[in-house]
């Protein structure tokens, strides 16, 4: 599959990851109020965050295994073995830890715990991490819509009142198992001889492998979920609820650079493996796309805070700072997919890249921990703290990257002339 039929796929994918939930979102709120809206936002960011633990960074490393062995079933077959049965492991250990901390430390009841572990369990019947590597995304994006637009009519149709949040819960959790059953027939050609030799051993080199790409996840998931909680314990349920309205707006541009991070990632791994310097002409080039992360920056300052009048309601205005504080957060991520997940990840700096990883992580847990009990707006603490993580990434990125550029002139001057770089024929045309 070439890369513009693989980004077509992929952005028809992540086009509707993000509109279902911007179609639920103002009915939810509306039927079910601010205070159960914040806790259905708090559900699923905790079925989010479990689910991360499960998937376990094999969405990186698994990902980038299944490129550069694209064309070897074998290697294929046991990979996708070992993923499943590693999965499975980690699905138990989270399960037995959430049921037993559920009703405390968890702000949720037991059923309602088991309602969004139904993401972690769709995580492992669906391995989009596969699709994307073998470039097959038109695969995936097939079974995600339909998934997406089931979930869409029924809770449409199933929510009608503030006590159906459980049912609210379970719906919106149950999209990646959907996905994953319709994806099945996809998943023959692959086929699952792999599962006869998988041993214990085997596993535990998986997991051992992955845990970089575990880090990462866990990262960039708490970045994403731990914010909602974290603003529910300073400030209650109605901030969280003001706080996952402006998110979703960010989370409204994601889908771009994931587009953009499923598309070359696949490539790049395969051309570091085979052809170095096209890799890195392509990461250069993939710089441009900094013109659309500044413009989704603009937009969620100046347009973004129109729609919550708009479409959310008066009840919602306290959203509108949060996601003007949150505006440069699109322009920061694009960079730094760029010059840590493209650059640092595939060309030799994957220890570099899982610390860089880890301190993001303390800074944006420091910050909020520092701030928020010092600002009158703790979710503007909390979005000043996701900033910080990103900005380190930024910076310290992109020194990897112009320290590469000044060591490598041969790519500097690809990049120059793009016409007249040669790239290995040999991906564009797998089978799709």
């Amino acid at each position: 599959m070439t890369l513009g039929k693989q980004a077509a796929s992929l952005a028809v994918m992540h086009a509707v990851e993000v509109l279902q939930p911007l179609l639920v979102l103002p009915y939810a709120a509306r039927v079910l109020g601010a205070q159960h809206f914040g806790q259905y936002a708090y559900a699923v960011s905790i079925g989010q965050f479990a689910a991360t633990i499960v998937e376990y960074g094999f969405h990186w490393t698994a990902q980038r295994t299944a490129a550069s062995a694209r064309h070897e079933p074998t290697v294929i077959a046991s990979l996708f073995a070992d993923v499943i049965a590693a999965k499975l492991a980690l699905l138990v250990v989270v399960t037995l830890a959430g049921l037993a901390t559920a009703d405390g430390l968890l702000a949720l009841s037991k059923p309602l715990f088991l309602c969004v572990m139904l993401t972690a369990v769709g995580g492992i019947v669906f391995p989009a991490w596969l699709f994307i590597g073998l470039e097959r995304a038109w695969q995936a994006a097939v079974a995600v819509a339909i998934a997406r637009s089931m979930a869409l009519v029924f809770f449409l149709t199933m929510v009608t009142s503030p006590v159906q949040l459980d049912l609210a819960v379970a719906i919106q959790s149950a999209i990646p198992l959907v996905s994953g059953l319709i994806s099945l027939p996809f998943l023959l050609p692959v086929g699952f001889g792999g599962f006869r030799a998988m041993t214990f051993g085997r596993i535990t080199v998986q997991l051992q492998s992955s845990w970089r790409g575990f880090l990462f996840s866990f990262v960039e998931r708490a970045s994403i979920t731990l914010p909602v909680p974290l603003v529910e314990h300073f400030a209650g349920y109605l901030a969280a609820g003001q706080y996952s309205v402006a998110e979703k707006f960010v989370g409204a541009t994601r889908p771009f650079f994931r587009v953009m991070t499923e598309t070359l990632l696949p490539r790049v791994a395969y051309y570091a493996h085979h052809d170095p310097d096209a890799g890195l002409s392509l990461i250069w080039r993939s710089l441009l796309t900094l013109g659309v992360g500044a413009a989704l920056s603009l937009f969620l300052f100046f347009i973004a805070p129109y729609i919550i009048i708009m479409f959310f309601g008066d009840g919602f205005t306290g959203a509108i700072p949060i996601v003007r504080t949150m505006a440069i957060i699109p322009f920061l991520i694009n960079g730094n997919i760029c010059m840590s997940n493209l650059y640092m990840f595939n060309y030799g700096h994957e220890r570099a890249w899982s610390r860089l990883t880890a301190a993001g992580l303390l800074v944006f847990v420091a910050i909020a921990y520092l701030l928020s009990p010092h600002l009158a707006n703790a979710a503007i603490a909390v979005v000043v703290a996701v900033i910080a993580k990103e900005g380190v990434v930024f910076l310290v990125s992109g020194g990897f990257f112009v320290a590469a550029g000044v060591r490598g002139k041969a790519s500097v001057s690809v990049l120059a002339s793009p016409a007249r770089a040669v790239l290995p024929a040999a991906p564009d045309r797998l089978s799709s």
